[in-house]
């Protein structure tokens, strides 16, 4: 009886140690067998021959639980860096769904080779879903049990499964340009230059289409081009001018679709020759519409931030192209910045009763704001008046920038480009 119950507590202490623990039960085996050996009672002998079976049996399944265990923490961490991995890869656009697999493969195989030699793994499966820029990572391993053959199975199969998330962040950008006739001669030449390099920042093989650019122009309006027809009541292109100004009545200073009660200005007179350029991932593109600017006339400031609201508002998406429909203010992980510039003080509106061209503005930016738009200000040799109206609709002195020059400019242009691209790394 005395050994019965020496056994049984020894199988339960067997069974809760782990690794190292379970090693030092040996010597406790070793001395129950000395003794038994010692007795020489037939008794005892029968019960030490039906008990060591057993008690080999707890030990080899506590340590392959162990084992196993072990395994199963070493694969989780495996496959979860697998899938990090692929999430990262997944943020490059240029990369194909091949090339991220290869990626998440490879480092799901270097994580491995640190296990014990007897555990063998097979290729993990890894499922991309572009959709939702998630990446799976499902990872399986087997290794030998110590009673192999014997009396218990060959081996046994962990598996752990993991998913990533990539910081996939959509950007609708656009800039608002101002062709007044104080920026004709080098001022354009360095607008133009600035323009096209933050552009090139943004739009990459690694984007792709993740980032949209567009601009408008202004001067003493703006021409709404091709885009008259869909903005303006009762238009005729045969004797009508596509320049607008600025809406009244319950649409003032909102961004809401052009319609009955909500159609733009038609009183111009006078506006750039230039229009406006809609969304588009086309570097090319947009490079040759922004070379292709020409500088003349006043400065209605307001009226350049308004399109440039338009040109990001989900509510105009029936106005503009297919691939060129903003997204949505409530997307996922997606942003919407403007870029406001002007070389002059606003000083000229057309509708008295909403103010002048610079409280217009203002007005304008706070809306856009509200709206969640990211808004950035810059001032090309300007005078104080406008300096204060950008910095005021810009909501954060971060995000204006006061350049003297066409170097500064420049700068300028770079550092909001390059801000924009640390924020596309955040999801």
């Amino acid at each position: 009886m005395q050994v019965a119950v020496k056994l049984a507590v020894f199988a339960h202490c067997a069974i809760l140690e782990e690794g190292s623990q379970i090693m030092s039960t040996i010597p406790v085996v070793t001395g129950l067998y000395k003794r038994f050996k010692a007795d020489e009672t037939g008794a005892t002998a029968i019960i030490l021959g039906l008990a060591v079976i057993p008690m080999l049996m707890v030990i080899s399944f506590a340590v392959d639980f162990s084992r196993q265990l072990n395994t199963s923490n070493h694969l989780q961490n495996s496959v979860d860096t697998a899938s990090l991995a692929a999430a990262r890869a997944m943020e490059d656009a240029s990369l194909t769904d091949s090339e991220i697999i290869s990626i998440a493969t490879a480092t799901f195989s270097n994580n491995t080779t640190t296990m014990n030699n007897d555990v063998v793994c097979g290729a993990p499966s890894i499922v991309i879903n572009r959709d939702t820029g998630q990446v799976a990572v499902d990872g399986t391993c087997k290794l030998p049990t110590m009673l192999a053959g014997g009396l218990w199975k060959d081996e046994v199969g962990v598996r752990s499964t993991s998913t990533a998330q990539a910081s996939i962040t959509k950007l609708d950008l656009a800039l608002m340009l101002d062709v007044s006739g104080s920026m004709d001669g080098q001022k354009l030449i360095d607008l133009k230059e600035a323009a096209k390099a933050a552009a090139s920042t943004l739009i990459t093989p690694e984007t792709g289409d993740r980032v949209r650019i567009a601009f408008n122009t202004y001067s003493t309006s703006v021409n709404a081009g091709l885009y008259a027809e869909d903005v303006l009541e009762d238009y005729d292109p045969l004797t009508d001018s596509s320049c607008v100004s600025e809406r009244t009545g319950i649409a003032a200073w909102k961004d809401d679709a052009p319609d009955a009660g909500k159609w733009l200005g038609d009183e111009p007179s006078s506006c750039p020759t230039s229009s406006v350029l809609p969304l588009t991932t086309n570097l090319t593109t947009f490079n040759t519409e922004v070379e292709a600017l020409i500088a003349d006339g006043y400065t209605a400031g307001h009226l350049g931030i308004a399109w440039a609201w338009y040109l990001i508002s989900p509510d105009w998406g029936d106005i503009w192209p297919n691939a060129s429909k903003p997204l949505g203010y409530t997307e996922p992980a997606s942003m919407k910045a403007v870029i406001l510039m002007t070389d002059g003080k606003f000083n000229r509106e057309y509708e008295d009763t909403l103010g002048s061209s610079n409280v217009q503005a203002k007005k304008m930016c706070q809306k856009m704001r509200d709206e969640g738009v990211r808004i950035y200000s810059v001032a090309f040799q300007a005078p104080s008046s406008a300096q204060a109206t950008l910095k005021d609709c810009a909501g954060d002195d971060a995000r204006f920038f006061d350049a003297d020059d066409g170097d500064e400019l420049k700068n300028a242009y770079a550092a909001i480009a390059s801000d924009l691209t640390k924020l596309l790394l955040v999801d």
